[in-house]
């Protein structure tokens, strides 16, 4: 093509070749791992959450959230859009210990017989667990009780901790944040394959789904196979994720635009409104 077109560089003809699709997606997001705690309020208090969402092109979002308070004024501010978690940590130290803790899971029960003045909780974690700590009887009881009220668990964890989650409850609803701790794609296929009620959302994966500028092969493969499995999520776990939300949500909307639109429109919002349905507006 250079011979060709002499005047034409090599920057220019990169730029020809690259797909309109590169601009990003366009269409809203329902945004799967979200945190909210009291350590955002310096980033977002709750009154601005909405908008903040809204910004940043979600137009619904799982949060995972400790404060009761907190999470009700922001669902207040923002009618329809939140599907608040319950995170089972007190102090953030409790990510580490929480399997150990024999009275958690009655707490955890009482808050979710308890419920939230602007409806209730729709499912629980996000749980950091490893595959050492597998067999705590903690995680069962919270596993069991989540299959018993029908609501899905957020594990942030390895093979092992998913392969446990479901010999407890074979028919349990897990969604594996981050697509696990091996995002590796073959195996992520061969979980995906085994257990019929795994989601995966792909908070922080953006950097390995959008490559060099294209999505590698086996990803955009795996994606296109599994199309109703996969979830987006910006994952704020801190104020300054909360604050580069828009970045985040733009690397997503261009990894979102290399993939075929309805396998897009499914990852990026079909499939979290599939399993939550209506938020509603009380």
């Amino acid at each position: 093509m250079s011979a060709k077109f002499p005047h034409l560089t090599g920057l220019m003809i990169t730029l020809i070749c690259l797909p309109l699709l590169a601009y990003g997606y366009e269409h809203p997001l329902f945004d799967a791992h979200l945190h909210y705690n009291p350590a955002h309020v310096d980033a977002v208090e709750p009154e601005r959450v909405g908008s903040v969402l809204a910004g940043a092109g979600i137009g619904r979002a799982v949060i995972l959230a400790r404060d009761d308070t907190l999470i009700e004024a922001a669902m207040r501010a923002a009618p329809g859009v939140i599907v608040p978690f319950l995170d089972v940590y007190r102090p953030p130290a409790n990510k580490d210990t929480w399997m150990h803790d024999p009275d958690l899971p009655e707490r955890m029960r009482a808050r979710l017989d308890a419920g939230l003045e602007t409806g209730e909780w729709r499912g629980i974690g996000e749980l950091h667990l490893f595959a050492d700590d597998r067999h705590s009887p903690v995680f069962e009881a919270l596993v069991v009780m989540a299959r018993e009220r029908g609501l899905p668990v957020m594990i942030h964890g390895d093979p092992a901790v998913v392969d446990r989650a479901y010999e407890i409850e074979p028919d349990a609803l897990i969604l594996w944040a981050h697509a696990g701790t091996f995002p590796y794609p073959a195996l992520i296929r061969d979980y995906l394959n085994r257990y019929p009620n795994l989601y995966a959302d792909l908070s922080m994966r953006s950097e390995r789904l959008r490559g060099d500028g294209f999505m590698p092969l086996e990803w955009h493969d795996l994606l296109i196979e599994h199309a109703d499995r996969f979830m987006v999520g910006a994952d704020t776990f801190s104020s300054t994720r909360w604050r580069e939300i828009e970045q985040h949500t733009a690397d997503i909307r261009e990894w979102l635009a290399q993939l075929p639109p309805d396998v897009a429109e499914q990852i990026a919002f079909g499939n979290a409104a599939r399993l939550f349905g209506d938020v509603g507006t009380e």
